[in-house]
């Protein structure tokens, strides 16, 4: 009995021990993929690791069929963790090494575990940013008339407020094949997921890989300005990691469109109007506050005590716009991540009814002279601080910006790979002013607030 007594707490001790050292593991797994800037790498050549000499990328997924460990070894001696990754559909499965088990698997959009996330989330499935174009190249408008910007960002935004902070958020889309794309693409990439607070996973096309291993210049010199973007949103990944800040919250989840692609929030975005997600689950218990119109996508969805939780919305002061059963879109079947042409119409009488209540308000921010761009504006309302991200999804810079805010600020800051500005902040009408000379790719306008109306 003596003995069985001993044994058995030994073994009660290894249990525990054992628990406590996977429990460390994880952690440790969790910290180490928090600070990945991650990268598909097509080979396991020692000599290809030269590239990222000047970059930030610290992660690479490598394909398990590939994979070599003197590779994995010289990586690490760099700073770099090497990972298995091995495609299977729309699934990737991502290990420690090859045939290991799996440290977590990107999937479909519609399959990813949103509700229990691991240290890292995220899919396979992603438009290609970018301003779409008709067949002979002239620019293709959809429902809010602007020119239409082919974003993950609704998606991601989304996402991004469901989960907790210290979730990484990986989007591992690829290029359009057979296409050699301009570092401008692969820019617009990394910052469409980068102000959700997302990682695009850098994936280079063969065409551009084999001009980058062959020293083209061009090649080359695109691959440092994708780096330097890549660097300005890690130095700036607090920043991004802020909440989404607007007087105007979208009630919305998967059922109603959330996890589309060309979503209501993507059409509102189009139109430079900040807008926050609020899903119907989470607004019974933590009611948004500063919102003063909430849109209510789907309301026959709605539980009794989320109905009730609208009302309580609409009695603190706030307009509640109910969308009628016409705002209910399709959700298609399968895999699809973007809504069919078939249903472009019902979007455009959703789009204009949205538009006509809320086109001419100010609910924070509105930007003037940026038809090929998108924003994201973020608080950090423990020090009264925003940041005003700007993306510029077409080739060329734009210029001669002005951007209106609503409330008083005592400092306006732009800050781009290149360095910082300081803005002037003039009065227009009601609210606050400042203009912007140029953005090349993209940027940040850091704002300190003195008064918010």
């Amino acid at each position: 009995m003596t003995f069985q007594s001993r044994g058995g707490a030994a073994l009660a001790q290894w249990n525990q021990e054992h628990r406590l050292a996977l429990i460390t593991t994880s952690l440790l797994l969790a910290v180490q993929l928090s600070a990945c800037v991650p990268a598909r790498w097509p080979v396991a050549d020692v000599e290809s690791l030269s590239l990222l000499k000047q970059s930030p990328i610290n992660c690479l997924l490598v394909d398990a069929a590939v994979w070599k460990n003197e590779f994995a070894e010289a990586a690490k001696a760099q700073g770099i963790t090497v990972l298995a990754a091995k495609q299977d559909g729309s699934a990737l499965s991502v290990s420690d090494v090859p045939g290991g088990p799996a440290l977590f698997t990107l999937t479909a959009r519609a399959k990813m575990p949103i509700e229990h996330p691991g240290a890292v989330l995220g899919t396979t499935q992603g438009v290609w940013p970018g301003v779409r174009a008709e067949e002979k190249g002239a620019v293709q408008a959809r429902p809010s008339s602007s020119p239409w910007v082919d974003t993950n960002s609704g998606f991601l935004r989304f996402t991004r407020a469901v989960t907790p902070p210290a979730t990484a958020l990986w989007l591992a889309n690829t290029p359009p094949e057979n296409n050699v794309l301009g570092p401008e693409r692969y820019i617009q990439a990394v910052a469409d997921a980068s102000m959700a607070g997302a990682h695009w996973v850098v994936a280079l096309d063969p065409g551009y890989w084999a001009l980058l291993r062959k020293g083209d210049e061009k090649a080359v010199t695109g691959w440092a300005r994708i780096n330097r973007v890549l660097k300005f949103y890690e130095d700036h990944r607090e920043v991004a990691a802020w909440p989404d800040f607007s007087g105007l919250a979208v009630l919305q989840d998967a059922s109603s469109g959330a996890l589309m692609s060309g979503s209501i929030l993507d059409m509102i975005a189009a139109k430079h109007i900040p807008a926050r997600v609020v899903t119907p689950e989470r607004l019974p218990a933590a009611a948004p506050k500063g919102v003063r119109m909430l849109l209510n996508i789907d309301p026959s969805s709605l539980s009794q005590e989320e109905k009730d939780a609208v009302r309580g919305v609409a009695r603190g002061g706030a307009t509640v716009l109910s969308g009628p059963p016409a705002w209910k879109l399709a959700i298609p079947e399968g895999d699809s991540i973007t809504f069919p042409e078939s249903s472009l119409k019902q979007m455009e009488e959703i789009w204009r009814e949205i538009n006509g209540v809320i086109g001419r308000r100010n609910f924070a921010v509105r930007l003037f002279g940026a038809p090929s761009m998108l924003s994201n504006l973020k608080s950090d309302a423990s020090n009264g601080r925003l940041a005003l991200h700007l993306v510029n999804y077409s080739d060329y810079p734009v210029e001669q910006i002005t951007v209106h805010l609503l409330g008083k600020y005592k400092s306006a800051t732009l800050v781009t790979p290149a360095g910082t500005k300081k803005l002037e902040i003039y009065d227009a009408e009601d609210e606050s002013a400042i203009d912007i000379d140029k953005v090349t790719d993209v940027a940040l306008v850091m704002l300190e607030v003195s008064q918010v109306n």
